[in-house]
């Protein structure tokens, strides 16, 4: 705009100062040809033969006006010209021919033959300097903005997805707001992508937000605006819109097309201006609230999915040592039965051993009813202490025929518990009667109460022959024994008891040695 001014200026000078001093040779013609020279440089048209024709005109003024101050006119029309020409090739031509332009009509106002040459140097020197400096200057100038525009590209956009990045969200949406345009503000997280990016790299997890960013943009099309919010949580801000049938079709393509395209699961938070909120502050608070709330439900979904998956596959182990357990003894009563008949069903010498496998199976089945149905327990502020006691006078005649001692390190304070006392006191001789069976003769049982400011431990400690590592961690499974006479139901009653009682129990063996339980209850209040 600048350089327009000045041609203009220059070129009316150059008029009025040959038409003054009287040098041009026709004045109208060289009038008509300045406003020919100010019209093309008002027609915006980048048709490629405009700047010849602005040579044409200038070489002619130049012969008409007979005087050499028209030489600052060619230089700055051809800075110009060649300014903004993206053809080197096009614009070292053009510089040329200015020169030879300029030349010529030197030659035929002055006829300077012997000095031509001294001029044809000046000219092309002057000229080219010109070319260079314009196309160097253009150059540099192309670059500073080309830097400049990606610096504010990058303040705006995301560099991964190329959507608005947080910053930017935030200016648009309180642009917006300030417009009072009606809006509907939609925050997704895609849930599934942190566990993405630790199983299967980040990559992956680049790849689909990159794809995530193609589907929003897909799906809606006409948002206001669409900004990666976060690491893995996007920002969709589309116009509010009364219909009915609009809202649901939003909801169909968060809740089912968008999952279903990127085989992830999403969730989302929506909040509305000005229905929702006045302010960006409110509104996306709210929004934020809300896509926590659906995280929240989502996750407890979830977790009562794994919880009933684990409830059906310890029902299915249950149910398969229980069958496998009960198959035994019935295969056992079968064959004698079998074998009777060809006795004429005279069964009085099998007949200790069917008993004895009928109530096996009545034993196998009334510990698992104990083990597995609900039952009421009745809670009350009893003395640790005086179980253990009750426990050892039990055990102590069996402890004594097996050749066995209990030892018991009493609390210096009173112990007392929130307990059913009737299943404190099956737990503690369920523990105190495995140690007496898994040693060797002369062993010994430790038993050790001790209690701080909030929790109790009972210690029942064996120097039997310990438990392997690979069996330490299957004890308290259901069905799990090493006798040849047990359930491998015990255990898993004891650790449920522990359970009932908000405890925790614990076991440590080592190989020859021993084996450590620790049981920890919480004092009562």
């Amino acid at each position: 705009m600048i350089i327009n001014w000045i041609l203009f200026a220059y070129a009316f000078v150059f008029m009025l100062y040959t038409t003054v001093l009287h040098t041009s040779i026709n004045t109208p013609l060289q009038i008509l040809l300045v406003l020919l020279y100010l019209i093309s440089l008002r027609i915006p048209l980048k048709h490629a033969g405009m700047p010849w024709l602005r040579l044409l005109i200038i070489g002619f003024l130049h012969y008409i006006g007979h005087i050499n101050l028209i030489f600052p006119l060619y230089i700055l029309t051809l800075l110009y010209d060649i300014y903004t020409e993206e053809n080197r090739k096009k614009s070292w031509v053009l510089s040329t021919s200015y020169a030879l332009i300029f030349l010529g009509n030197v030659y035929l106002i002055k006829g300077l033959y012997d000095l031509l040459w001294i001029y044809a140097i000046e000219c092309l020197l002057h000229f080219t300097t010109v070319a260079l400096l314009t196309k160097a200057t253009y150059s540099t100038l192309k670059q500073a903005d080309r830097l400049k525009k990606e610096r504010y590209l990058f303040t705006q956009q995301d560099s991964l997805t190329g959507l608005y990045n947080y910053e930017e969200s935030h200016r648009r949406l309180e642009q917006l707001i300030r417009q009072k345009q009606g809006l509907v503000l939609i925050l997704i997280d895609c849930t599934d992508l942190k566990s993405m990016n630790t199983t299967r790299g980040f990559q992956a997890g680049n790849f689909i937000l990159k794809q995530m960013a193609e589907l929003l943009q897909i799906l809606f099309k006409d948002a206001l605006f669409i900004a990666r919010y976060g690491g893995d949580e996007f920002a969709v801000v589309m116009p509010l819109v009364a219909d009915q049938s609009a809202t649901s079709s939003l909801k169909l393509k968060l809740d089912s097309e968008l999952p279903k395209l990127t085989g992830i699961q999403i969730t989302y938070g929506i909040a509305s201006y000005p229905l929702d909120g006045l302010t960006k502050d409110d509104l996306i608070l709210l929004a934020e609230n809300n896509l926590f709330t659906k995280k929240r439900e989502s996750w407890l979904k979830r977790e009562e999915h794994m919880l009933r998956s684990d409830k059906l596959r310890v029902i299915g182990e249950l149910a398969s040592g229980m069958a496998h357990e009960i198959r035994n003894p019935l295969t056992t009563v079968k064959g004698f039965l079998q074998i009777s008949k060809a006795n004429g069903y005279n069964i009085e010498n099998w007949y200790s051993l069917i008993m004895e496998e009928i109530d096996r199976m009545s034993d196998l089945t009334g510990e698992f009813l104990q083990f597995s149905k609900p039952h009421s327990i009745d809670f009350r502020i009893y003395s640790l202490h005086e179980c253990v006691l009750r426990v050892i006078a039990l055990m102590e005649s069996e402890a004594t025929r097996f050749g066995h001692q209990i030892h018991y390190k009493e609390a210096t304070e009173p112990v007392l518990v929130l307990m059913d006392q009737d299943k404190m006191i099956q737990l503690l001789l369920n523990l105190v009667k495995n140690a007496c069976e898994a040693m060797e003769e002369n062993g010994v049982v430790h038993m050790q109460l001790t209690s701080d400011a909030k929790s109790v431990t009972v210690v029942i400690a064996d120097n039997g022959p310990g438990i392997p590592n690979e069996q330490l961690e299957k004890i308290f499974h259901p069905f799990f024994t090493t006798k040849e006479s047990g359930t491998g139901l015990g255990l898993s009653i004891c650790y449920k008891i522990v359970q009932d009682h908000q405890g925790t129990l614990e076991v440590e063996s080592e190989l020859g040695t021993g084996t450590r339980f620790i049981i920890t209850f919480p004092l009562a209040q």
